[in-house]
């Protein structure tokens, strides 16, 4: 069988093919047409970056100084901020102070020629620099007030004590600019070096502010708050070299384009940061110096063996009586040698005129051994001070009869009945304080335990705990900080004398109602700045406050809470580090060589 086709009867005519095909031709000027969109497209992004930007970027450019993040490629656009739907003009809004404090001074300090070397791009140098020179006052003038009020509450609020709310402050507002400035790098207007010169100036600016804190402190802190400064200057040591690794990056390696530059380059940021190590690691040392160098027993003991002179006289015998009571009692057996010789010094230049609070401290501490108290002389005028005066009246001064009524007491002069006078005369002095009265009733109940005639705690208790709530003071002045106690019912801060005092009084009879430790704690709390002997004595005073029999100590919300400083700190530092890292080397006009 054959089988025979017919092709002229099974093929589709070529014009009818052509015809059914036509619709779909591509038109003759279809590529001519695609490169114009194109080149009208670009012609419009060179013009303005902007035009196809989110709304949000549209509202950021109305407060960002965008000729200096763009190297002058950008100056308008701008949806202006009172056009803005409440959202974006809120966040352009929030943005404000971390742009004037991190942005507008990086630009300043490094400088628009700096920025364009980094940044160079497709629109003339001249063009660029004058673009660049002009922002900055430009954006100040615009926004002089806002800024000027900006910076006052960044210097004031470190004055008055809130330091936290200003770190606050500055950590959302710089979450928010670094937002913005995230959208402009995807859009090819920022790189690595802008983001990370503009934070580094901020933090240095913080660095410095947050020195401040320590003057005018009104709240409570366990630890010292010069560790803000150290925060701010690790975060500029850690930016440091991710800042330089991006400069060397952008210089090209290529013969024709000066290869020295790059070693240079890389000579200079070596040297600068070591030249940084050199200033501001010692600095942050020095701050840190109660971490390094801490109050420990052995110092303690040390400190307390090498007494042999007295500067300030009565206050240095005081001070070192507070730590020399604690060495003794826990159990350390110092070598009290050199302050015994200091002692007989002090004895043989006054002669028969001692001095009754050197003589108290001295005795009150074990200083005087048995065989020196024979050497000691009361005075017939002194003995008749004490008992030739009826029995419910007080004692005057004191203080100035401690170290007599002790003296008597351990050579056994003091027959029972004199006892009794004795104890009749403290309880009516205990009950007529009016002034002075922390120590005034330390010294009647550490006498009346002398005598054998101990006092009854649970009748002056609630006494002494008025006294203490009225002499502790919750604000402090100038360098002084709140939390202690006063002398005084007319002074207004504390002193380490008188919170010692404080804390043997709630050894004694407890802790008030009423009043909260934690400023205790914050004022005994080691710092940077305090003297050789305040040291000693407010880290014994602390170690005695947290043995106080039913003392409450700070909760982990209590610390979280009283340290929201450092830790704003340490956020702010946190997204520095994270805006400069994830941000892009090269921006998308950036023409780097290939290596």
């Amino acid at each position: 069988m054959s089988l025979s086709l017919n092709p002229e009867s099974d093929l589709v005519a070529e014009s009818d093919l052509r015809a059914a095909l036509r619709p779909y031709q591509i038109a003759p000027d279809f590529e001519a047409g695609i490169r114009r969109r194109i080149q009208a497209t670009e012609a419009a992004r060179a013009q303005d970056p902007l035009a196809d930007a989110p709304q949000l970027l549209r509202v950021a450019a109305a407060v960002l100084p965008l000729p200096i993040i763009s190297a002058g490629k950008v100056s308008g656009s701008a949806l202006p901020l009172v056009n803005a739907s409440g959202l974006y003009k809120l966040v352009g809004i929030v943005a404000m102070p971390a742009i004037s404090l991190f942005l507008l001074l990086g630009a300043g300090l490094f400088g628009a020629v700096g920025i364009r070397r980094v940044q160079a791009g497709n629109i003339p140098a001249d063009m660029d620099q004058r673009a660049m020179g002009a922002a900055t006052p430009a954006w100040w003038r615009r926004h002089k007030w806002g800024a000027g009020l900006l910076f006052a509450v960044t210097l004031g609020l470190p004055l008055i004590g809130a330091t936290s709310l200003m770190l606050l402050m500055y950590a959302i507002s710089l979450g928010a600019m670094l937002y913005l400035l995230s959208g402009f790098a995807r859009l090819g207007l920022a790189n690595r070096t802008v983001i990370g010169r503009s934070v580094l100036v901020g933090l240095a600016l913080l660095g410095q502010v947050s020195g401040l804190c320590t003057i005018g402190m009104q709240d409570i802190h366990f630890v010292d708050q010069m560790l803000l400064p150290v925060v701010f200057y690790c975060g500029i040591l850690f930016l440091l070299p991710v800042i330089f690794q991006a400069e060397i990056m952008r210089i090209p390696r290529s013969a024709g384009q000066r290869p020295w530059l790059r070693r240079l380059a890389i000579a200079g940021c070596l040297v600068t940061f070591f030249l940084l190590l050199l200033i501001v690691v010692p600095v942050m040392a020095w701050f840190t110096n109660w971490i390094w160098q801490p109050t420990t027993p052995a110092s303690i003991k040390q400190h307390v063996e090498a007494f042999d002179e007295a500067p300030y006289s009565t206050v240095s015998w005081r001070n070192w009586e507070i730590v020399a009571t604690w060495a003794i009692e826990s159990g350390l057996d110092p070598d009290l040698s050199r302050p015994r010789q200091l002692l007989e010094a002090e004895m043989a230049d006054a002669g028969s005129e001692l001095d009754p609070f050197l003589m108290g401290s001295a005795l009150r501490s074990g200083l005087v051994r048995g065989e020196d108290l024979a050497r000691l002389q009361v005075s017939e005028p002194k003995r008749q001070m004490l008992f030739n005066n009826p029995p419910d009246s007080s004692i005057t001064s004191l203080t100035q009869m401690d170290w007599v009524i002790r003296v008597l007491e351990q050579r056994h002069e003091l027959s029972s009945a004199q006892k009794d006078h004795l104890e009749q005369r403290l309880l009516a002095t205990m009950d007529d304080l009016s002034e002075g009265v922390l120590e005034e009733a330390l010294r009647v109940t550490q006498l009346l335990e002398v005598i054998g005639r101990p006092i009854d705690r649970n009748r002056y208790r609630a006494r002494v705990g008025d006294w203490l709530r009225e002499y502790h003071c919750t604000e402090g002045g100038g360098f002084q900080l709140p939390g202690g106690f006063k002398a005084y019912r007319n002074l207004t801060v504390g002193s380490l004398e008188q919170t010692s005092y404080a804390v043997d009084l709630m050894r004694i009879y407890g802790t008030p109602d009423g009043l909260d430790l934690n400023w205790v704690r914050s004022y005994l709390r080691p710092l940077m700045f305090r003297p050789m002997d305040d040291k000693y004595v407010a880290a014994i005073t602390l170690d005695r406050l947290n043995k106080v029999p039913g003392v409450s100590f700070p909760t982990l919300l209590d610390y979280v809470y009283y340290e929201r400083s450092l830790m704003m700190a340490a956020l702010l530092v946190a997204l520095c580090l994270y805006a400069t890292i994830s941000s892009p080397v090269f921006a998308s006009s950036d023409k780097p060589d290939k290596h």
